[in-house]
């Protein structure tokens, strides 16, 4: 059964930080969840600010505060690790006319660099409410590559769960700027179906037959369109299976992140 019964949030009291603190305490509810509250500093820690803020976050909710020093990403990538964290809650940091265009620094290490689940928040100034005591409806990003049977059987489980709706969403290879289908409608044709087959068998080695969705385009605008259309308030991906010199946080999952209309959970 998948639970969440340890929730990491890395917190430095910034607004983006702060901006997330609800989305975190409804999880904790939803789950039952115990609350890290994660503060890393290279200075004197403020342990009243910290009370403070938990006390008015996350009353009667299990809280743990834990104060530590060192590099924020490699400190909250360790403590995941050694504490069994089940979930890592924490803002993208993308705000303003250039930052929007990047995911924040220690937000991507995070992404690279753990095996946990990480629940990413909406990439602009403004949180879009999406709370997760409100959620109707998953979208699940899916790619046809060995990782995606894994992706497919964590989503359709935790919908069954959560008694979600949940849908696919798949962005055809190819059927971007390479070949349109004004440009080749045969080839655009080829590359749909193909893409079809590979989704059947993925769906039948998953034991799930639900809807999905192709689209052609780039992966982040096609799932964003998708998720609009579906009024999704959550979308799983996959940060990949094997580490390489490039790490876990692929092209495309960055992509999805920064032009997700609504939170993402990466696994």
């Amino acid at each position: 059964m998948i639970n969440f019964e340890k929730i990491l949030y890395p917190v430095d009291l910034s607004a983006q930080s702060r901006a997330v603190a609800p989305s975190v305490a409804a999880m904790a509810k939803r789950f039952d969840s115990e609350v890290v509250l994660l503060h890393v500093s290279g200075a004197a820690t403020p342990v009243p600010e910290l009370d403070r803020f938990a006390a008015a976050e996350f009353s009667g909710i299990p809280v743990v505060r834990e104060m530590v020093e060192g590099d924020p990403a490699q400190q909250i990538v360790s403590y995941a690790d050694e504490h069994q964290v089940d979930l890592i809650m924490m803002p993208t940091h993308g705000h303003g006319p250039f930052r929007a265009l990047l995911l924040g620094s220690v937000t991507a290490k995070v992404l690279h660099d753990t095996h946990c689940l990480v629940w990413t928040g909406v990439h602009t100034e403004e949180m879009t409410a999406h709370s997760p005591d409100r959620w109707k409806r998953i979208l699940c990003a899916i790619e046809t590559d060995e990782h995606g049977e894994s992706v497919l059987k964590w989503a359709w489980e935790f919908a069954q769960q959560q008694s979600l709706e949940l849908q696919l969403v798949h962005a055809v290879a190819g059927a971007d700027s390479m070949w349109t289908e004004a440009s080749d409608p045969s080839m655009y044709e080829f590359l749909f179906h193909a893409a079809r087959e590979q989704l059947a068998k993925l769906q039948v080695a998953a034991g799930t037959n639900l809807e999905t969705r192709l689209i052609g385009g780039s992966v982040g605008s096609a799932v964003h369109q998708a998720a609009v259309d579906y009024d999704a308030d959550l979308i799983v991906i996959g940060r990949g299976a094997i580490q390489t010199s490039f790490g876990r946080l692929r092209n495309n999952d960055d992509s999805i992140i920064r032009a997700a209309p609504c939170p993402v959970i990466s696994i």
